[in-house]
């Protein structure tokens, strides 16, 4: 949220966004198999790049600019190694699953990213896919993922307080349309 007598944001990153091939067939195996709370959870399915808590101005505009040089690793193409259950820790006792694919896979990518943003980097070796999974459907969900082989994220997008579109401040392939 904005505040008139704050010039920081409360949350600021940039996050890589799945296809939308990829989304719907997560959101087809949510529909099916997952409880996910009604509100505060809505977000997208993401890679986490950058994370700044109290963000200023001039971040805005590093992290813009950060976000328009990324157009160079699109689409980022990651083989998954595996499916597991992975815990939310902002909620205790839910779980989610989700795809590992091994930090070597970007490592090029977070090496740039570290390059312009330093210590707001972020590495992460997995995606969360299915949110929200109750334990009797975990394995049945992962069972149903045994041959994802592949995640595409097709778009990088700078957001403010929370992965979703309503907080999207731009996407890396804004500034390439014509």
């Amino acid at each position: 949220m904005l505040e008139l007598s704050s010039n920081t944001i409360k949350a600021l990153g940039i996050f890589g966004r799945l296809s939308p091939e990829q989304e719907a067939f997560f959101d087809a195996l949510e529909t099916k198999y997952s409880h996910k709370p009604s509100s505060g959870y809505d977000v997208f399915r993401h890679l986490t790049l950058t994370f700044i808590n109290d963000a200023t101005v001039s971040d805005i505009r590093d992290q813009l600019q950060l976000l328009r040089d990324l157009k160079q690793f699109l689409p980022v193409k990651l083989q998954v190694k595996k499916v597991f259950v992975k815990d939310e820790v902002t909620m205790p006792g839910a779980e989610h699953i989700a795809a590992e694919f091994g930090l070597e896979q970007t490592k090029k990518l977070v090496e740039f990213v570290k390059s312009r943003a330093g210590d707001n980097t972020v590495a992460t070796p997995y995606t969360k896919v299915v949110w929200f999974v109750q334990r009797e459907n975990q394995q049945t969900v992962i069972d149903e993922l045994s041959t994802l082989k592949e995640l595409v994220f097709t778009d990088f997008y700078l957001v403010s307080n929370k992965q979703d579109d309503a907080n999207t401040i731009f996407t890396t392939n804004s500034f390439f349309t014509t």
